[in-house]
């Protein structure tokens, strides 16, 4: 059928781009070959989710060896990663786009590139994809495909390897830690800067609800966005705050739950980062928060050691807050 040649030309491309050892049969059809990949970038993806998959060393327990004091750093290469994942996995799902998905993956390519610390090469080679998008009035599969055919020859990265987002496991941490950080690094970078963290945030929320394949965080990312109004927010700062809270919200609600032993859901930033903003009692000062995030978020560690900081103007000072860890579920 059209559908399963359409889906079986995508898989056979990402097999071209690099060996992917999770997907296998490709000839069981394209049913069984879509919930493979959904298997791979679910609830929790998989930390060696690469194009290229290297085979780390592992203890006793079956986990990869892993070093957790990477776990806050702020790598250029998970969200690069992730960025990898989304785009040729994920967006790559899609067989037709609807109008509305089209505008969302416009959107999510246009504040990626424009909010990111990324180098002037990446910029050109995200720009690529734009232009691509541009052209299109409609957009299937095979479109998909060729746009992301030209950025690759274009030099945009063909593989995916997590480096502070490494889990202990094969199936956690990953792709989801790499979309976090780079959500909140986008929404950073672009404060009070075009196009602002308004508009990231109105971007985060469409690529999710296009294209997020956990169909469960999807529901719960969506139904927590309209308790918070998120799409009614009009001012940046507001819209760093509530997405930080957003995601306390998520990892409150998975701290019961066993994801990975090594890498607990806890609140952040932890009193280890940022003694200033939360108190004995655990709650937080949005000011302080505020600054820490500013700060966290825009120095980017890049493959050569070196740290990247984002330009920014200057923020006013807000009036100190209180919000009291109750809120966080």
């Amino acid at each position: 059928s059209l559908l399963l040649a359409i889906t079986l030309k995508f898989a056979l491309y990402i097999f071209s781009l690099g060996k992917i050892s999770h997907i296998a049969n490709v000839e069981s059809g394209a049913a069984d070959l879509e919930a493979s990949i959904r298997q791979i970038i679910g609830n929790e993806t998989s930390s060696n989710t690469e194009f290229e998959v290297e085979d780390g060393g592992r203890n006793q327990d079956g986990l990869d060896f892993v070093d957790t004091s990477l776990q806050y750093n702020v790598y250029e290469l998970d969200m690069q990663s992730a960025i990898n994942t989304a785009l040729y996995m994920e967006v790559g799902l899609k067989t037709e786009f609807t109008e509305k998905e089209l505008e969302d993956l416009n959107n999510f390519i246009s504040v990626v590139r424009r909010c990111g610390s990324w180098t002037l090469d990446y910029k050109k080679q995200l720009g690529r994809i734009k232009k691509g998008l541009d052209k299109a009035t409609t957009l299937t599969n095979t479109d998909w495909v060729a746009v992301m055919e030209d950025a690759a020859d274009a030099g945009f990265p063909r593989n995916s390897t997590f480096l502070g987002c490494k889990g202990s496991k094969p199936t956690t941490r990953g792709y989801t830690c790499g979309l976090w950080i780079l959500f909140h690094t986008m929404l950073t970078s672009c404060y009070k800067a075009s196009p602002g963290s308004v508009s990231v945030l109105r971007a985060i929320h469409g690529y999710v609800d296009s294209f997020f394949t956990c169909s469960y965080c999807r529901n719960h990312f969506l139904s927590m966005s309209e308790q918070m109004r998120l799409l009614s927010i009009t001012d940046d700062q507001t819209a760093i705050l509530a997405f930080w809270e957003a995601h306390n919200q998520v990892n409150h609600r998975l701290s019961t739950e066993v994801h990975d032993p090594y890498f607990p859901k806890v609140q952040f930033p932890p009193r280890s980062l940022c003694a200033k903003c939360s108190d004995d009692a655990g709650q937080f000062d949005s000011d302080q928060v505020f600054g820490f995030l500013m700060k966290h978020y825009r120095r980017v560690e890049t493959p050569f050691g070196n740290t990247r900081v984002t330009s920014r103007r200057k923020n006013k000072k807000s009036k100190k807050k209180k919000v009291p860890t109750a809120t966080l579920r």
